[in-house]
């Protein structure tokens, strides 16, 4: 964790050198405030609060320091963050606005065309409902005023939907993506029956903890992989259909 740790010193002071008075704080969410943070697998998730709308060159500024300093430092699956104003975190409306955002799945889009990426990279986001959400149960401050001075209050109806989203195409992406998929329907199933905000790992051994015995191995073989114990993963295609279609049942979706 110490090249983690030269991260986040890193990441405080060149986005403070960049953004100036502009910044009010630098925030970590994810399966880094959660606790279940693992280099080998998972990603860096952070939240920039600025006052106002950044110009093109600080969004240029902030890339540049992004790949050239802070990516060879990241994690497998790199950094993801979203640069929000004050009033958007304060004042939470669902889908959240967000000035700008970058992750590992935008790293080519950036690449093909970086005038046009820092000019159209603004939006909503419905999954800003569940990262701040996280945020207030377990976020950690970098830099900046305390989480409860920033980040207002998000719905329980807000997250639900939120969360949902995420999980409504598992049929699908359980396939694609087995081990996020399995892990992150136990994570929902937890809210939706016990209203727990989990990560994938806990998520996972909640499910272990509550779900059917038969679907013990297939959450196992999950969460080996998500600590990177499996090198080679070989999943039943039956298997995960059926485990998809049970856990979607179960949520009603």
């Amino acid at each position: 964790m110490q090249r983690t740790e030269q991260l986040l010193q890193l990441l405080k002071t060149t986005y403070q050198d960049i953004l100036k008075a502009n910044l009010v704080g630098i925030y970590l969410h994810g399966s880094y405030a959660l606790g279940s943070y693992n280099e080998k697998i998972s990603d860096l998730d952070y939240v920039v609060v600025v006052h106002h709308q950044l110009t093109i060159t600080e969004k240029q500024q902030l890339m540049t320091v992004t790949l050239d300093q802070l990516w060879p430092l990241a994690p497998q699956k790199g950094l993801e963050f979203h640069v929000l104003l004050l009033s958007a975190t304060q004042h939470f409306i669902h889908p959240c606005s967000f000035d700008f955002h970058f992750s590992k799945y935008h790293y080519q889009h950036y690449q093909r065309n970086p005038e046009r990426y820092l000019r159209e990279m603004q939006g909503t986001d419905l999954d800003l409902a569940a990262h701040l959400t996280i945020m207030h149960a377990a976020g950690q401050v970098l830099v900046g005023p305390a989480i409860e001075e920033v980040f207002g209050p998000v719905s329980a109806i807000d997250y639900w939907d939120s969360i949902k989203f995420d999980v409504e195409n598992a049929a699908i992406g359980i396939h694609d993506q087995p081990m996020y998929t399995i892990l992150n329907l136990c994570r929902v199933l937890a809210y939706r029956q016990d209203g727990l905000i989990l990560s994938k790992q806990t998520g996972g051994e909640w499910g272990l903890a509550h779900l059917p015995v038969q679907w013990q191995p297939l959450i196992h073989q999950a969460l080996k992989s998500y600590a990177g114990q499996v090198s080679d993963e070989q999943w039943s295609l039956t298997e995960l259909q059926d485990f998809s279609d049970s856990m979607l049942q179960r949520l009603g979706l």
